[in-house]
């Protein structure tokens, strides 16, 4: 049966100076590199928002771990105060008008575990939205028999942003026409080319970008003695 003798103080001392050179070789681990990346997913919002809206969300890089988003001063912060932070979401702070201001500027720092940071400056854009008034119009009679008269549905006076979608239904709800960026060129078909028949039918236009919903009725009326 073997016997091991027990460490001289000598002994322990040696090992205890070994491994303290072995920590001073060794730097301590950081919870992650510094962030090297700071990206936002989103950058313009619409007109007319709501407050704490969000705009969009930061990232950085996955090697830097958990990080904080915050605004931080220095170049570019001019427009901070329109804006807050929750998490990595970017929200408005105020009500925005293109009319007024088109383009803010804002500084943002991303901060990981270990106090690591990065900062960089964004350019956050407000989106013209055509504000729908009463000077829109809608025929509500479409005769397709080639006389040149109500021929086809004209809406007057449509945004020139071109985002509308225009839905017409009949009277049990079916959507018998669709157009994205609809100009005008309705004349009783169906999306696919069909004739429909007579009788009246409901349309809906959607401006986007949460306008209200533009509604009404169109009467469909073909020349029987053609």
């Amino acid at each position: 049966m073997k016997t091991f003798l027990p460490f001289t103080k000598k002994v322990v001392q040696v090992l205890v100076c070994m491994a303290f050179a072995i920590m001073l070789q060794v730097p301590l681990a950081r919870a992650g590199q510094i962030p090297t990346i700071l990206q936002l997913d989103i950058s313009h919002i619409h007109e007319n928002n709501t407050i704490g809206q969000v705009i969009g969300s930061f990232a950085t890089d996955p090697q830097s771990g958990v990080c904080t988003y915050s605004l931080a001063e220095g170049a570019d912060d001019t427009d901070n105060d329109y804006f807050t932070i929750t998490g990595n979401a970017l929200k408005a702070k105020v009500v925005f008008d293109y009319e007024t201001k088109e383009n803010y500027f804002i500084r943002v720092r991303c901060t990981d575990g270990s106090g690591g940071f990065l900062e960089r400056s964004f350019l956050i854009l407000v989106v013209d939205v055509y504000e729908v008034t009463n000077s829109v119009e809608a025929t509500n009679l479409v005769t397709p028999n080639g006389d040149g008269k109500n021929d086809k549905w004209i809406i007057r006076n449509l945004p020139t942003h071109g985002n509308n979608e225009v839905r017409i239904l009949d009277r049990s709800g079916r959507v018998v026409y669709y157009k994205k960026n609809y100009s005008n060129e309705w004349d009783g078909r169906t999306s696919s080319g069909e004739l429909l028949a007579e009788g009246v039918y409901f349309y809906v236009i959607d401006f986007g970008a949460g306008l209200n919903l533009f509604k009404g009725t169109i009467t469909l009326i073909r020349d029987r003695n053609r």
